[in-house]
């Protein structure tokens, strides 16, 4: 069942792929979208794909989520256009295999960490008091079916930002792990006051122009792959379902931590219930992991 009445809704990565899809469909159905872009032009491109069929013209909020001065802004601007929202999809990712060394932020976190991980950790606390001012607030998380091929992967605490061990491969499944970690933990802290899931994503076709960017070799290299991943179209319909639905929410009670209190969060694309890698149910293992992303984004504040 889909809400009927229209919602305010936050997407990063808005500008390509599930999230320009999503942002599409959802706009087309009424609802007000606040698309979350890293680049400016790229950014206004999407903006008029969006609005060619809103019922509420969409709005760009500039946000790179490797930059938290730059989330910090799109904060601010989300605040100033809405006193409420009602669901966050942190969809954008950064995955780029030609980044064979480990590039650094300015503030010395490893790239798929800083936007994969802590990025969208930080845009989700200081965008709580919004969220918990909505009368059914949502966060929905993006992990990776790819994870299915690494069942004993677990969080390098050690080296969070180490070049040691560093692949854009590993460095991306690492930060998704973390991602489903931190929508369990979510979902536990808040206690029934905000709807929390996480989609794992199975391989997904490029848009045309993101594999005209791909290096040659590396471009036909993945032109089989491209044509059995899933259309952008099917996800980004999946995402608008399930940031719209007024079905079974997870309560989590105050004892609760075992698998099957977490079961429903984790969801595949369509829709269904699946299990996460094994380490994500070590409790103890949830609770350092958030300590040390709240350390790394600056302590902020939670509405829960």
């Amino acid at each position: 069942m889909s809400h009927s009445e229209p919602l305010t809704i936050a997407i990063t990565g808005a500008n390509s792929g599930i999230g320009l899809r999503a942002a599409q469909r959802l706009a087309a159905r009424g609802h007000r979208i606040l698309a979350l872009c890293r680049d400016p032009h790229r950014g206004r491109t999407a903006l008029e794909v969006i609005n060619a069929g809103a019922a509420h013209p969409a709005t760009l909020v500039p946000a790179d989520l490797a930059d938290p001065d730059s989330i910090d802004a799109a904060v601010e601007k989300i605040s100033h256009a809405t006193g409420h929202l009602d669901v966050l999809i942190n969809n954008a990712a950064v995955f780029d295999q030609t980044m064979r060394t480990p590039v650094f932020t300015s503030s010395g976190h490893e790239l798929f960490w800083a936007t994969n991980h802590l990025g969208p950790f930080r845009l989700t606390a200081r965008l709580s008091p919004l969220l918990a001012a909505a009368a059914r607030p949502r966060v929905i998380n993006v992990a990776s079916k790819g994870l299915i091929t690494m069942p004993r992967i677990a969080i390098r605490f050690d080296q969070l930002d180490g070049p040691g061990w560093y692949s854009p491969t590993k460095a991306y499944y690492h930060a998704k792990l973390a991602q489903i970690m931190t929508t369990y933990s979510l979902a536990l802290r808040a206690r029934g006051a905000l709807d929390v899931a996480c989609v794992r994503v199975p391989a997904v076709r490029l848009d045309a122009d993101r594999v005209a960017a791909l290096p040659w070799a590396l471009r036909m290299l993945y032109a089989p792959k491209n044509r059995l991943a899933i259309p952008a179209e099917r996800l980004g319909e999946a995402y608008a379902a399930l940031a719209t639905r007024t079905g079974t929410w997870q309560h989590p009670g105050p004892a609760a931590e075992g698998r099957a209190t977490l079961r429903g969060i984790y969801l595949d694309e369509n829709l269904h219930p699946v299990d996460a890698p094994a380490f994500a149910y070590d409790a103890a293992a949830r609770e350092r992991l958030w300590t040390v992303s709240q350390d790394a984004t600056g302590d902020p504040s939670w509405a829960w």
